[in-house]
């Protein structure tokens, strides 16, 4: 697969047109994916936290979203479909995250008052990003597409309690 096929898989998961399953099983393509879902994260870790805080922000997120989909696969008794899961979830969480960089940007540069119209692009990016998760998910596991959602809600729950527990004093 080329690099213009590697994206255009992640993007057409996305749009919600493929599951999965279109990926390959590849060691490679799941290293490559958490390595670009990291760097983005250290991205916009960078934006307010220091360089160390941003990084450790960034494996830590990796290891919670690979800990609850191996949990949830356990749970399911699916544990076999892990790496096309994950790969789906770090590829898309990539380029969603690399979508919502700009914004983001934008938003700090604002400044204490959040400004309408980057908020609005933030909120619809969440919804958005909730909605591939819980598509590769309920895909992942056979289920209907309210209970992959509700996963990816409680996933985002979980992460954002842990990270706001153990960054507290990064703002």
């Amino acid at each position: 697969m080329h690099m213009k096929e590697i994206i255009n898989s992640f993007w057409q998961i996305c749009l919600l047109k493929w599951a999965p399953q279109a990926l390959p099983v590849s060691s490679f393509l799941l290293l490559l994916s958490v390595f670009v879902y990291g760097f983005a994260g250290l991205l916009i870790g960078l934006m307010s936290m220091s360089p160390g805080q941003a990084l450790i922000f960034s494996v830590l997120d990796i290891a919670l979203m690979g800990s609850m989909t191996q949990l949830l696969l356990w749970i399911t008794d699916m544990r076999p479909r892990f790496q096309q899961a994950f790969t789906a979830l770090m590829g898309t969480g990539a380029i969603l995250s690399f979508l919502a960089l700009p914004v983001l940007f934008l938003q700090i540069q604002i400044g204490e008052q959040p400004a309408f119209i980057p908020s609005l692009i933030i909120i619809c990016m969440v919804i958005w990003s909730l909605t591939v998760v819980g598509h590769v998910l309920r895909h992942t596991i056979s289920a209907p597409f309210f209970v992959g959602v509700l996963l990816a809600v409680t996933y985002m729950y979980v992460s954002i309690s842990i990270m706001r527990s153990l960054f507290a004093t990064a703002s």
